[in-house]
């Protein structure tokens, strides 16, 4: 019998669901361009917002000038907290003028310069206004997943305001999907959060939700007990506007209840609050309270003349949700007063309403059905790019990886070869050692074959002093010179080449750099080089020790190390 009006008293109940602040106070303003310059960045754009504000519920318009003129100037002044807030206050304004598209386009630019940001509660508000553009669009899943995200990052930053909304947000949701104990559980714990934190405004809006689940569900008593709290608070806020649309609920419940009285009582309330907000909107949806009421207890005459009135101003408004409504319950009275007349012209205008109505819902079907292409069609390109961007992670990834194995195996390869590198210097170095234990062994047995023969020449010297004969002594000594001469030529021709054989370029390399060496001097060179002590090189040339130090000491001089520290033998192992 009621079920058109209560559908729409219900979403009345829930429109404040979904909005943070749904009747503000108003602010009155004489002239477009308030002069504002005074205030600060910060202040100036709160002030065109709170302005916007004032304005959205009955000249959502205007409303929508106020912010994007803070919108313009946050971005002139580089004012991103401002640009943020003022997005957010469009997307929320188109959303109430069921302009989905561009209410999304704001809420989604809001939403990633508050993540770029780190504006963490903004950031919560922008996936609070994509969920309640997902709500309208019907789109529960999406919906349900961004009121999440918001509530978690409320919970993140400790905003229990936040949250409470939040949590009512998750119940709207269940709500609109007949999940009632859901939307119960929820709506709850939403009350419970603004009863805690003495939240009045958030306790009436709780106790709102929850006595319009009731409704819905049929529990009329339990709906009552808590409109009429709400009730309560209204009035203790001075909150006219929710007091009246509670009175008008109670009405409904009372209604139902069959406790007419009371309801006449609560009707009667909401349309004088009605009349002195002049808001025609809530006055002809009262009416058609009235004259449903009336229906109810017999009274034809108060219930048409109300529906009458309702179905005028419905028609003045061109708003076919009341047209249908109003003609409905005429169609009704009539019936019951036997005027089959005028219950056939209301419902046909009823009809005509209804098919308007279907109309509008299916060219709202269709703008909901191109939305979610569109939304669906951004997420797709979004999940592309972003699994090109993890492909071009991964390819980076990848390629750092080859690098890194590329730039390991050199090092190990140059370890290698370093390590190859000093064993064969190892190898070089030994087998020079061993060479030159080779060569020293070969010039000690040079230096004992010179020892015999300076022994046998020594010899033959005795024999001469005791030859008789002059021929025989001339012989021995010619042979005893030719003998040590033999001995000595030998011995540096042997010691030199074996010298060569082991340190190729020696003598090269030192006459390179000191050409004014003799002959002497490089086989002095030599000896030092291969680290022999003056005793050793006396026996090998048969000079005595004092003329070795002499020598070296020139020897100094001539590679001018003479007024150095430096080792002479050293300094010789360079070459």
């Amino acid at each position: 019998m009621y079920n058109s009006f209560i559908k729409y008293l219900l979403l009345i109940i829930l429109v404040n669901v979904l909005t943070n602040n749904l009747f503000s106070k108003e602010i009155k303003e004489t002239d477009d361009n308030i002069y504002l310059s005074e205030q600060s960045d910060e202040d100036r754009v709160k002030t065109l917002l709170v302005l916007s504000d004032s304005f959205k519920n009955n000249n959502p318009e205007k409303a929508l000038v106020f912010a994007k003129k803070a919108y313009n100037f946050s971005k002139k002044h580089d004012y991103d907290k401002g640009v943020v807030n003022s997005m957010l206050r469009i997307s929320k304004i188109y959303w109430g003028m069921s302009d989905y598209k561009q209410a999304m386009e704001y809420a989604e630019k809001s939403k990633e310069l508050a993540k770029n940001l780190d504006y963490q509660k903004e950031l919560a508000k922008a996936y609070r206004m994509c969920g309640m553009v997902y709500a309208d669009i019907e789109n529960h899943k999406k919906s349900s997943e961004a009121f999440y995200q918001s509530l978690k990052i409320y919970e993140q930053i400790g905003d229990k305001l936040g949250i409470e909304e939040a949590l009512g947000d998750i119940g709207s949701v269940n709500f609109h999907q007949l999940n009632f104990d859901k939307a119960l559980e929820f709506f709850n714990l939403s009350l419970q959060m603004a009863r805690k934190q003495n939240n009045l405004k958030g306790i009436a809006r709780g106790l709102n939700n929850v006595a319009a689940v009731y409704e819905a569900i049929n529990d009329y008593e339990k709906a009552t007990k808590y409109f009429e709290e709400a009730n309560k608070i209204n009035k203790q806020l001075g909150n006219k506007q929710r007091e009246a649309i509670n009175n008008m609920n109670l009405g409904i419940t009372y209604m139902n209840l069959n406790k007419y009285d009371k309801s006449l009582y609560y009707f009667s309330q909401a349309d004088s609050l009605f009349i002195e907000l002049t808001n025609l909107t809530m006055q002809i949806k009262c009416w058609i309270g009235y004259a449903n009421y009336y229906f109810s207890v017999g009274d034809d005459k108060s219930g048409i003349k109300y529906a009458t009135r309702a179905l005028d101003k419905a028609k003045a408004l061109d708003n076919k949700n009341f047209i249908y409504d109003a003609t409905d319950i005429l169609n009704k009275l009539y019936l019951s007063r036997k005027d089959t007349s005028n219950a056939y012209k209301y419902m046909q205008i009823k009809y005509l309403a209804k098919d308007s109505l279907r109309l509008k819902e299916n060219r709202l079907n269709l703008t909901k059905h191109e939305l979610e292409y569109e939304f669906a069609k951004k997420e797709e390109k979004a999940k592309h790019k972003q699994q090109r961007n993890k492909l071009y992670v991964s390819l980076l990834i990848i390629s750092l990886l080859i690098i890194l194995i590329i730039i390991i195996l050199v090092l190990l390869n140059q370890r290698i070869k370093t390590k190859n590198a000093l064993i064969e210097q190892q190898n070089l170095e030994h087998e020079l050692e061993m060479k030159n234990k080779e060569m020293t062994t070969n010039v000690m047995s040079l230096m004992k074959k010179n020892e015999m023969l300076s022994i046998l020449s020594n010899k033959l010297i005795e024999l001469k002093n005791k030859a008789v004969k002059p021929e025989v002594k001339q012989a021995v000594t010619k042979i005893a010179l030719e003998l040590q001469k033999t001995a000595d030529a030998e011995i540096y021709k042997e010691f030199e080449y074996r010298f060569n054989q082991i340190h190729v370029g020696f003598y090269d390399k030192l006459l390179k750099d000191y050409p004014d060496l003799t002959p002497g001097e490089l086989r002095l060179c030599a000896f030092l080089r291969l680290n022999m002590s003056t005793k050793d090189i006396s026996e090998l040339t048969g000079q005595v020790p004092s003329s070795l130090e002499t020598a070296r000491y020139r020897l100094r001089k001539k590679l001018g190390i003479s007024n150095t520290k430096e080792n002479l033998i050293t300094f010789l192992t360079k070459y």
